[in-house]
């Protein structure tokens, strides 16, 4: 047997291992795959003296392929020479290829408003156009994101039995930015502060500042957000804003309602009567046309307020602008240029109160006179309905009867129940002492007939206008009380004693 040529490289990832030639066949050894295979061909002239199973083992181990040769492939290949078959290119031997590691990579668990926005559907298949915030509101502590490691792979094994290395995957870059951190085991991303996630660059941060640089409209939708709101357009009708920081409209705001736990401030809004301002700081606007506000702190309007409901528990101050039309109601102080108007619209407005409690007393008062009114009614009805002689009925109507007795008597039962809980809460309902009140109204310029004020226990509508600045007050012994112009940060206390002591001053 002759020996032609062993393991010559060919450029297909292949090699020859060896080509054994004798008078009774001539057989090709060749390594595939990078070595990962060894196959086998042979042409037999003489099948009486075929190579043997054990021969073919021989020559393997003289190529050092021991350990993986697949035995059974072994004795076919044979068998199939020894039949005159000629088979070619039979798989003797297979390694085991490295499996490389897997990379490592991020996996953020909430939005960031790069998602495609959908719009939501109720139960009854009408969509909100408006609701297609994507975007997540995270709060302090919260996970945003999984860090996964990267795995080593498994290593092979070529069919000479020599290791292959596995490639090790790479590790997953997370650059953390501001407002979050990576726990120690590198294993999660924590939110340090509340506000919106942005990843960009592999850089994770939480923003506490969500910037509109355009309008409010269905390409953005309704927001609502952990943080400050900065809308740098206008905001249109029916879109609402929320954010627990506070908000700034630079433009004009519709018919819309806005909420934060912080500060507010706009340019204008129209509110058809129907847009709402709820803030928990102050508010500042340029001009303000029927809206609904409720605000924790001090409202300034720049230019004038026009049939609208201010309610603060700071100051509401127009002092270059007007308050005409509508309620105002403040604890520490009304100010403005111009109150009411020429027109007679009903100019409604209130110092010294603190409008939380106010407005709970009301609400109890008039919740007990309702419930008062429908017991009556009740009351009545069912005493028609005992009246009917029921026994004497058809049975449809007579059944009909006792249901309605029974869901009426059930409903007095519910009414009588609310009516003794809203009664105790009157009954024990006392209006707190606030050091910070001040029943005063300053006026400017002018205040027109017809306006009602009401400080302390006064009520009086404005008989004549009044057109020089003036501070008005509550008279120790009742009534209003005109005196000249001080400023809102001095007390009506205050300000009474000082024109006592004017006037005994005076000869």
């Amino acid at each position: 047997m002759a020996l032609k040529t062993v393991r010559q490289g060919i450029d297909i990832g292949s090699s020859l291992l060896g080509e054994y030639v004798n008078d009774a066949y001539k057989l090709h050894l060749e390594s595939h795959e990078n070595d990962l295979e060894c196959r086998a061909s042979i042409e037999v002239y003489d099948t009486s003296a075929s190579i043997s199973p054990a021969d073919l083992l021989s020559l393997l181990r003289k190529h050092e392929i021991n350990e993986l040769v697949d035995l059974e492939q072994v004795a076919i290949f044979c068998s199939d020479a020894a039949l005159g078959e000629n088979p070619e290119n039979v798989l003797l031997a297979r390694g085991t290829a490295a499996e490389n590691g897997e990379n490592g990579w991020f996996e953020l668990v909430v939005t960031t408003g790069r998602e495609e926005a959908l719009p939501n559907e109720d139960e009854s298949g009408r969509i909100d156009f408006k609701s297609i915030q994507t975007f997540s509101n995270v709060e302090p502590g919260q996970t945003i994101g999984n860090i996964y490691p990267p795995t080593s792979g498994k290593p092979g094994k070529t069919i000479y039995g020599v290791l292959i290395e596995a490639v090790p995957g790479r590790v997953c870059t997370v650059i953390p930015g501001n407002g979050v951190h990576i726990t120690e085991d590198g294993s999660r991303v924590i939110a340090d502060q509340a506000g919106r996630v942005i990843f960009e660059n592999n850089v994770l941060s939480v923003s506490e500042e969500f910037v509109v640089n355009g309008d409010v409209d269905l390409n953005i939708g309704h927001i609502s957000f952990n943080g400050f709101v900065d809308i740098k357009g206008d905001v249109l009708d029916d879109f609402n804003i929320s954010a627990s920081k506070g908000i700034k409209v630079s433009g004009a705001v519709g018919a819309c309602r806005i909420v934060a736990d912080g500060p507010i401030s706009v340019g204008t809004m129209a509110g058809l009567g129907r847009g709402e301002i709820n803030c928990r700081g102050s508010l500042q606007a340029k001009y303000l046309n029927q809206v609904k506000v409720e605000c924790r702190g001090d409202i300034t309007i720049f230019h004038e307020a026009r049939n609208s409901t201010l309610k603060a528990t700071g100051s509401v101050q127009v002092p270059q602008g007007l308050i005409t039309g509508g309620e105002t109601v403040a604890l520490e102080g009304i100010e403005a240029k111009i109150l009411g108007s020429r027109s007679g619209t009903r100019t409604t407005l209130t110092s010294g109160v603190y409008f939380p409690e106010a407005d709970r007393l009301g609400y109890l008062r008039a919740r007990l006179k309702s419930l008062t009114e429908q017991l009556k009614r009740i009351k009545e009805t069912l005493r028609v309905l005992h009246a009917k002689p029921i026994d004497d009925m058809r049975r449809a109507l007579r059944e009909a009867i006792e249901l309605r007795i029974g869901i009426l008597t059930q409903r007095q039962v519910n009414l009588d129940q609310e009516r003794e809980e809203v009664g105790a809460e009157l009954q024990q309902f006392s209006l707190q002492e606030h050091p910070t009140a001040n029943p005063k109204i300053n006026v400017n310029g002018a205040i027109k007939a017809g306006v009602f004020i009401t400080l302390g226990e006064t009520t009086e509508e404005v008989p004549a206008t009044v057109s020089a600045p003036a501070s008005i007050i509550e008279e120790t012994g009742g009534g209003l009380r005109y005196l000249t112009y001080s400023p809102l940060p001095v007390s009506a206390a205050e300000a009474e004693q000082q024109a006592r002591g004017e006037a005994e001053r005076q000869p």
